[in-house]
């Protein structure tokens, strides 16, 4: 049986999870295709910013983008979200 996935990059497979083309994903975060391509092949690195819309678009932790870029996120805290005080809860 053949992996569909095999030899697909980390950032292409949460891209795909998301039901996303090159095309859409940058539209939304403001990039152009050719970026996404260069991310997704280890070409390039996206600046934070980028990174974080990233994680933003495809639902998944910051963390999450860094690991599939082959950022090594070993130590860093993961970020909890802060209780909702009790104003926020209308």
């Amino acid at each position: 049986m053949i992996d569909s996935n095999e030899g697909k990059s980390p950032l292409r497979l949460l891209r795909e999870a998301a039901e996303l083309t090159r095309t859409e994903l940058g539209r939304r975060i403001g990039v152009s295709e050719r970026q996404i391509y260069d991310w997704e092949n280890g070409i390039k690195l996206p600046r934070v910013d980028r990174a974080v819309a990233l994680a933003r678009e495809l639902g998944v932790p910051l963390q999450s983008v860094c690991r599939a870029l082959g950022i090594d996120v070993t130590g860093v805290l993961e970020d909890k979200t802060p209780p909702r005080s009790p104003s926020e809860e209308d």
